[in-house]
């Protein structure tokens, strides 16, 4: 049977495979386009459980929010090149689109239908494809979004007693500080009970392990955490901006300044 050159380039649009594979496959199943497209995929599915264990280290970082409601999601694939394709970025569309409307959480493991996406985008691309994090939240203020080169994306939820433009340059100072400085906590309390009782644990093991006397290894501990909250937690970290001074005090400074009460709740980040 002639292959005309128009249902070729069809179905070659709607998988990604190459030219020679397409009118092969046309070929066989005497042009029937749907019946190419199933065997084509099959194909592109087994080419792409071999590709599972490449290293895959570039992609896009991306946000959705919607009334009081936040996501952060990162896509991962092995090359810039892809990243930057219309068919990557698609389904990096398609599968923020699917965790925000199904509300799906991170396990590590995708649901079955996210899986099948990912796959199936593997085929056509020709490349490791990873949907490696993805993180809501929930607002108790205003939701803030910043994106850096699509590297790195955080939402950020935060209440001012005003809203103008000064608050609007802090609040995107702050999330270029969270993106550039990943703190794991606004301030040492919402740090969850369970990891601070772990990282004091393991403070206190370190202290022992110097053989200094028993009771000054308290001391050191507090020391060890006075450092840890410096490096870790966005309110005790020095400002990227001014680093004589820390968040917490560029803040109080801007409120005493401005009149403007600031209160910063929560925030999520993912990051390439």
């Amino acid at each position: 049977m002639e292959i005309s050159a128009a249902l070729i380039k069809e179905l070659k649009e709607k998988t990604g495979a190459g030219i020679v594979d397409c009118k092969a496959v046309l070929q066989e199943t005497n042009g029937d386009l749907n019946k190419a497209i199933e065997i084509l995929r099959k194909k592109g599915l087994s080419k792409a459980d071999k590709k599972a264990g490449r290293e895959a280290k570039e992609g896009i970082t991306t946000y959705k929010i919607e009334g009081n409601k936040g996501l952060v999601l990162k896509v991962n694939c092995e090359t810039d090149f892809v990243a930057k394709t219309d068919d990557f970025k698609n389904l990096v569309e398609d599968v923020k689109n699917t965790i925000f409307s199904k509300g799906y959480e991170f396990t590590g493991n995708l649901p079955e239908e996210l899986e099948e996406k990912r796959r199936n985008a593997v085929a056509k691309v020709g490349e490791n494809i990873l949907i490696s994090d993805w993180k809501f939240i929930s607002a108790k203020g205003t939701l803030f979004p910043y994106i850096h080169l699509n590297k790195v994306a955080m939402i950020l939820d935060y209440k001012a007693s005003t809203e103008n433009s000064a608050i609007s340059d802090l609040i995107k100072n702050i999330a270029m500080q969270i993106t550039a400085m990943n703190p794991i906590a606004v301030n040492p309390e919402s740090i969850p009970e369970a990891k601070l009782n772990e990282i004091k644990a393991q403070f206190m093991e370190e202290a022992r392990a110097t053989g200094k006397p028993e009771k000054i290894l308290e001391n050191i501990v507090k020391g060890k955490l006075e450092k840890f909250f410096a490096d870790s937690v966005l309110l005790e970290q020095n400002f990227i901006l001014d680093e004589e001074k820390k968040v917490k005090d560029i803040i109080a400074e801007f409120e005493k300044a401005n009149n403007i009460k600031v209160e910063l709740y929560n925030f999520v980040r993912v990051s390439l």
